[in-house]
């Protein structure tokens, strides 16, 4: 399964400082990209959209709608939307286990399942070691 690369969220001052590099080389009337919205969006569940707008010099409005945006789903916008499910496959083949354990002190034991396991292994392990005999 491929899993997307995690990407640490940036701090308040690594996006103001991308906005300043912006600012102070962008040509009259250009827009702010929408990178840098989505740096100033990812800060909102640590800084208040009024700290990040005053912070970045945006425009608390726009902020704010954006910021509502990211929250709920949008099909409509090529978004992608990741949802988790759990889905039940049943086994092509019936599930087999068989543990054997041997005491120090002579003492054996054997497992054998099929099936569905839903025992805890584990507690009957622990048993038969904490056995003093």
């Amino acid at each position: 399964m491929n899993q997307l690369p995690v990407f640490p969220t940036p701090t308040l001052s690594e996006v103001q400082t991308k906005f300043s590099f912006w600012r102070k080389n962008k040509t009259n009337g250009r827009r702010i990209p929408e990178e840098l919205w989505a740096s100033a969006v990812m800060l909102n569940p640590k800084h208040s959209i009024h700290k990040i707008s005053r912070a970045l010099s945006l425009s608390h409005a726009e902020l704010k709608k954006r910021v509502a945006a990211e929250k709920t789903p949008q099909n409509d916008n090529n978004k992608t939307l990741q949802h988790f499910m759990t889905i039940d496959v049943p086994p092509t083949h019936p599930t087999e286990c068989i543990v054997e354990m041997e005491h120090h002190n002579g003492n054996k034991m054997k497992m054998h399942f099929k099936g569905k396991i839903d025992l805890d292994l584990k507690s009957f392990a622990e048993s038969f070691w904490s056995k003093r005999a």
